[in-house]
């Protein structure tokens, strides 16, 4: 299994695939090219983290139908604390 780290931004809404395990999906846009991707491990948790535009890094690989699998990710907050 090939591993890659990608930084980029979230292209698309994220939407839920299934509940059962939650499973959700959404865009990366890089620089180079556009990403469909999937989170499993802690979906809901990046549900409420993501929004559309948002930057994000994210480290995964790929599975059989060319989609990337997230294995952990990075969400760069919009909110500044006082």
């Amino acid at each position: 299994m090939e591993y890659v780290s990608l930084k980029g931004t979230i292209n698309s809404a994220v939407k839920v695939v299934s509940f059962t395990p939650y499973l959700v999906r959404f865009e990366l846009k890089t620089p180079e090219q556009t990403y469909n991707c999937l989170v499993a491990k802690d979906a809901l948790n990046f549900m409420y983290l993501a929004k559309e535009a948002a930057p994000i890094s994210i480290f995964g690989h790929f599975n059989k139908r060319k989609q990337l699998v997230v294995d952990k990710y990075h969400v760069q907050s919009g909110v500044l604390v006082r």
